[in-house]
C-alpha cells in the first residue's frame, strides 16, 4: 500500500522529505528516532511504503509540524508548529466581508487525504490546517485476512470522535468496547489507544483531535497495556 493518495498526486512521502530535510535530519536521524529503519523512512518518502498511525505521530512531532500539516502540498514545507497554520484569535481563518467564503469553505471532491499502513483514511474537512487541531473524516477498512495493529498511540491533547456508519472496536487503556452509529467517545490522548474495524463493514467516523501543548511529544507504545490481576 502506498500514501499517495493525496487530491492532485501530492505525496505524503514527499512532504515528509521536504520536511525532513529542512530540518536538517538524515533519514538514518529520524528513523532512529521514530523507530523505524532508515530504509523504510525511504520507501516512505518515495511513495513505496507508508507509515502506522504512530509512527506517523512520532514523525509530526521529531520533525515540530501538527499533524494537520502534514496534508499539505508535497514540496511545500509546512511552518514549525509553534508558528501555527492560521490567523485567527483561535488559529483559524478569520471571516471578513472581503473574503467571502474563500479559505473557510471546503468542497467534499477538494479533501486531501492520508491513507496509513494500517487501514485508516484520514480526509481533512478544513481547507487550510488549524493551529493545534485536526479535523478529520476518518474511514477503516475490516481487518478481514489481515493483522490487526498490535501497537497503541499515545499523544499530547484530547480526542472527540463519532461514529457515523459501522462499529468500531475501540480500546483506551485499560477499556475495551464497540462504538455503533451515533455513539461518541472523548479522552485523553495521552492515554495508549487504538482503534480497529473487526467486522465485515467499513466504518466511517468524524474525529476532532486538539493538541494541548505547545509542543507536541508522541511516544512509542510497543505494546497492549494489560489489566493486572491473578
Amino acid at each position: 500500500m502506498t500514501n499517495d493518495v493525496e487530491r492532485g498526486g501530492d505525496s505524503l512521502g514527499a512532504r515528509i522529505r521536504a520536511l525532513r530535510k529542512s530540518r536538517g535530519v538524515s533519514l538514518r536521524d529520524l528513523g532512529q528516532r521514530i523507530g523505524v529503519s532508515a530504509s523504510h523512512v525511504s520507501q516512505v518518502e518515495r511513495g513505496m511504503a507508508s507509515f502506522s498511525v504512530p509512527i506517523l505521530y512520532r514523525v509530526a512531532s521529531e520533525l515540530e509540524i501538527s499533524m494537520d500539516g502534514l496534508f499539505e502540498s508535497g514540496d511545500a514545507v509546512p511552518p514549525r508548529r509553534e508558528q501555527g497554520g492560521a490567523t485567527g484569535e483561535n488559529g483559524s481563518r478569520e471571516l471578513t466581508p472581503e473574503s467571502g467564503l474563500d479559505g473557510i469553505v471546503l468542497r467534499a471532491a477538494d479533501r486531501k487525504k492520508i491513507t496509513l499502513a494500517d487501514g485508516p483514511r484520514w480526509e481533512r474537512l478544513t481547507p487550510e490546517p488549524e493551529a493545534r487541531s485536526e479535523f478529520l473524516e476518518v474511514y477503516y477498512e475490516p481487518f478481514s485476512g489481515r493483522t490487526a495493529p498490535l501497537e497503541f498511540t499515545r499523544h499530547d491533547g484530547r480526542e472527540y470522535g463519532v461514529i457515523l456508519e459501522g462499529k468500531l472496536h475501540v480500546q483506551v487503556g485499560f477499556e475495551e468496547t464497540v462504538l455503533s452509529p451515533g455513539d461518541s467517545i472523548c479522552f485523553d490522548s495521552r492515554v495508549p489507544h487504538r482503534f480497529t474495524n473487526q467486522g465485515g463493514e467499513p466504518v466511517r467516523a468524524i474525529w476532532f483531535v486538539r493538541e494541548d501543548h505547545d509542543h507536541f511529544r508522541s511516544e512509542p507504545t510497543p505494546a497492549a497495556p494489560r489489566k493486572s490481576g491473578p
